[in-house]
């Protein structure tokens, strides 16, 4: 999981428009695996912690935990009530936050129980001021996973991760639709531009096919851009 840093601009904007226009409870779920789920649900709750908020990370993607290898523990054992939750919370010294790591002993279907979800979720907000969960994928359909539209509809606000030129657009439409329909609120989306070249970069590799015929020519226009400021605007 990459880190990052907490006075990125782009994680000041997911921030203000979520946490800090007063959102308690959070969710960052994705359309598929590996786009950025638990890197966003870290930062946010670093920016609380910053911010003066109390906030605890609850990891609940059994499909691919991250959290627990973070934090320095093993990924443990917990089921959905106050005392055995309470009980496996871990504290990361570097972020200054509490984190929770996914569950990954224990059968999913447990957490399946609206009722029993939410009443820890009260639990949880009488002691901290953000609850920032790190969900599975939407699409994630399988009998050991916690649905992330069960998670996203007991909470404040949803942002959904996009990795840009990978996630399809129907699939993304199919999992907006889904949350949709579990009556989740979406508060943005954050577009993930790892696998998504600049412009600077495309237009640098494009003159490459021409330096058999003009090298020293299409040296020059490689070195103009990649010192244009315009044609390396971060999108």
């Amino acid at each position: 999981m990459i880190k990052l840093p907490i006075n990125y601009i782009e994680v000041e904007m997911v921030y203000s428009n979520s946490i800090g226009r007063g959102l308690r409870s959070l969710a960052v779920t994705s359309t598929n695996p590996g786009e950025g789920c638990s890197t966003m649900a870290y930062a946010l709750s670093k920016r609380a912690e910053a911010d003066g908020k109390h906030a605890l990370l609850v990891e609940v993607n059994l499909l691919h935990p991250e959290l627990g290898d973070l934090s320095g523990h093993l990924h443990t054992d917990w089921m959905p009530d106050p005392n055995s939750a309470d009980a496996c919370i871990m504290h990361d010294d570097e972020a200054e936050i509490d984190i929770l790591p996914a569950p990954c002993d224990t059968d999913a279907l447990m957490f399946r129980n609206f009722s029993n979800m939410n009443k820890l979720m009260e639990h949880w907000l009488e002691h901290y001021d953000v609850v920032v969960f790190d969900t599975s994928p939407v699409r994630a359909i399988n009998r050991n996973n916690i649905p992330a539209e069960s998670i996203c509809a007991m909470v404040d606000g949803v942002v959904m991760m996009v990795m840009a030129g990978v996630t399809r657009q129907t699939d993304l439409q199919k999992s907006v639709e889904k949350l949709r329909l579990n009556e989740a609120t979406l508060v943005g989306f954050v577009f993930n531009d790892l696998h998504n070249p600049r412009l600077a970069d495309e237009l640098v590799r494009e003159t490459r096919r021409l330096d058999k015929w003009l090298p020293k020519t299409m040296e020059k226009v490689r070195r103009y851009v990649r010192r244009s400021s315009f044609l390396n605007l971060e999108l």
